[in-house]
């Protein structure tokens, strides 16, 4: 919807029916529509995903699953002289487990209850329930002890979404240098095509004036072949010049994103004001603001997180558990059961009922008790090693790399300053250029007019002017494009045009 928004404005503003930029309108666009910076947001959007995915180790588990068992199983007994027995199972169990970011491991409301019911005359209890209640809860008192150690991943995927983040905000600075770079290469472009129109302008007029002179006998017939040659040059100047002002408007366009059919006007012209920049301070600003610079330094936190961890994993495991087991039997009286002569022992009354394998597990009327200690040593523990060895060299290589960087960030701006600096020594050679050029080219017509030049001199002070005039129209360009490499390089391109992430 913005982006439909700005079109409609852009082209409502815009002269027959092409789009009236300024530098800014053109950022605003390349923002909403540029590929680049969609890509890198989602990225953005996974590594935040990562950090939920991690923060999932703790997550507790709820576990449930149930059976049903309906079969027939042979025997040999002298108490089943029939040979097989009868047998109906249902079964429910479920627990709940997880560990916290202290190293504590836990199993809470283990339940499992089972109903049997059988022929068999062994057994007292037909149907009965068996049910089983337990709770355990465990400490690493080595490996994978402490907070630090088990949120290892967690705050790795923090740094890393911040990595993004910082990626994400030199993807942005990189597509605003490259729209403000095209933008004044078109500009530079259009004025090139003024030129060269210009320039053609006068050699069709010099060409005309030739051939007047030529009919009253002033000057001999070779001054309209020699103009007539150099029409058809600035001819073929023209047409490049065209391709060229095609070329840098459909690189703009690319940019932006935006159809390119589109027609582009541009309305900002180029600045020749001169900006003084202290090299030391400078630097000292990139190094505050360059976001690969925070990215090298997050990834060197990274890094040292990683190499701590990998270290603790070198230790054996020790542990500690406890837990208590609750239990409970209940059900009706088999009415199989054997007895040996006469009537069969009774049941206690604290079975008999289905209730009562319940009501055991809550008075707690069979509990056990038990702690646990857990002891694991790897004989070699190579992989561990070998994962502490790569972490540390890792660690090692981002440091070198954050040196690498801050190297790269200084060789930006001492070549943006160095670049403005020619820039503006370019432009003002240009300008005398230019303007010695238009004396001669007004005295080498004033010379041929009075039969005392020639056409080739004239139309050499033509080409001069231009050639002229081109390199000051490039150095301005050139100049416009330096300040904005300067900002990049300093980190402060964002923030020059307004632009918060």
């Amino acid at each position: 919807m913005i982006k439909t928004l700005l079109l409609i404005f852009f082209t409502m503003t815009g002269t027959a029916g092409a789009l009236d930029l300024s530098v800014q309108e053109a950022i605003v666009i390349a923002l909403e529509n540029n590929r680049d910076i969609q890509i890198e947001k989602e990225n953005v959007v996974v590594s935040e995903g990562e950090i939920t995915t991690q923060k999932g180790f703790f997550d507790p588990i709820l576990n449930i699953s149930s059976f049903y068992n309906d079969g027939e199983t042979p025997t040999v007994s002298t108490f089943i002289p029939r040979g097989t027995v009868n047998q109906q199972d249902f079964n429910v169990t479920g627990n709940l487990e997880g560990k916290f970011s202290t190293g504590t491991f836990y199993d809470v409301l283990n339940f499992s209850s089972t109903r049997t019911e059988t022929d068999s005359p062994l057994d007292d209890l037909s149907p009965n329930w068996f049910n089983n209640l337990s709770f355990s809860i465990g400490q690493e008192l080595l490996r994978n002890f402490g907070v630090n150690v088990n949120n290892t991943f967690v705050i790795t995927a923090r740094r890393s979404n911040q990595i993004s983040e910082k990626e994400f905000e030199n993807v942005v600075t990189n597509v605003i240098l490259d729209v403000e770079s095209r933008y004044w290469l078109l500009v530079a472009s259009r004025q090139n095509l003024e030129l060269e129109r210009t320039a053609l302008e006068l050699a069709q007029d010099l060409q005309r004036r030739n051939e007047i002179q030529v009919e009253v006998g002033v000057l001999p017939r070779v001054s309209v072949t020699q103009a007539k040659s150099e029409v058809a040059a600035r001819e073929v100047d023209v047409i490049r010049a065209e391709n060229t002002l095609q070329a840098a408007e459909d690189n703009l366009k690319n940019v932006l994103a935006i159809d390119l059919a589109e027609k582009i006007n541009t309305t900002d012209e180029p600045t020749t004001e001169v900006f003084q920049f202290d090299e030391q301070e400078s630097l000292d600003e990139a190094y505050r603001e360059r976001p690969e610079i925070k990215q090298a330094m997050l990834n060197i936190e990274n890094r040292e997180t990683l190499k701590g961890y990998y270290s603790n994993q070198r230790l054996p495991r020790l542990a500690i558990e406890g837990g208590v087991q609750l239990q409970g039997l209940g059900g009706d009286e088999n009415p199989d059961r054997l007895s040996f002569g006469g009537e069969p022992e009774p049941i206690p009354s604290q079975f008999l009922g289905s209730s009562e394998a319940f009501s055991q597990i809550f008075g707690a009327d069979f509990t056990t008790w038990q702690i646990l200690g857990v002891f694991s040593f790897p004989i070699f523990n190579r992989t561990a090693k070998g994962e502490y060895v790569k972490a540390r060299a890792e660690f090692d290589r981002s440091v070198i790399t954050l040196k690498k960087t801050q190297d790269d960030v200084a060789l930006d701006v001492r070549s943006a300053i160095r670049e403005i600096k020619n820039s503006l020594r370019a432009i003002d050679a240009a300008h005398v250029s230019v303007e010695l050029a238009k004396e001669v080219v007004i005295n080498e017509q004033e010379r041929l007019n009075v039969g005392i030049g020639t056409t080739r001199e004239v139309l050499e002070a033509q080409r001069d002017l231009i050639d002229a005039g081109v390199r000051e129209i490039t150095a301005i360009a050139n100049y416009n494009i330096a300040l904005a490499e300067l900002e990049r390089a300093k980190g402060t391109l964002l923030e020059n045009k307004g632009v918060v992430i």
